[in-house]
């Protein structure tokens, strides 16, 4: 349960929510109309997540392995994703635009997870050194 709600569940809402901004500045920039885009990407999002748990399950060197192995699959696979439904060609602005868009993105999330589990870690650290003076202070009869 803690998973799902400290990982799984604020991944998908932060993809989402940057997702959508890029695709309403573009949209507003471009003129374009209302599309099956927003459906097929919370769906695209929940199937991430399982390409993620996924990529968890493999134990690599280093974490940095992991983001790039990460990175590098989800945008491959997305790339085919959206030129399968979304869309209906693919010309070099489109695809840097989406480029720019998943890298922003998938940067923020490894970032925003990482402070997460930097400030977590910070806080265990604190309460063990608090436990041990705790137990300090009573074999010493204070």
């Amino acid at each position: 349960m803690k998973n799902l709600l400290f990982t799984r569940i604020p991944s998908i809402c932060i993809c989402f929510t940057l997702i959508v901004i890029g695709d309403w500045g573009l949209n507003l920039l471009w003129g374009d109309g209302v599309s099956l885009f927003l459906p097929i990407l919370f769906v695209w999002l929940v199937a991430c997540q399982f390409i993620d748990l996924i990529i968890g399950k493999i134990e690599f060197r280093k974490w940095s392995h992991y983001c790039i192995t990460e990175s590098a699959v989800l945008y491959l696979l997305s790339l085919f994703v959206y030129r399968l439904f979304i869309w209906d060609s693919m010309d070099i602005f489109t695809l840097v635009s989406f480029t720019v868009i998943f890298l922003v993105t998938d940067g923020f999330v490894f970032w925003y997870f990482h402070k997460r589990q930097e400030i977590q870690a910070k806080e265990i650290n604190q309460l063990i050194h608090a436990m041990k003076a705790d137990d300090y202070l009573s074999r010493s009869g204070q």
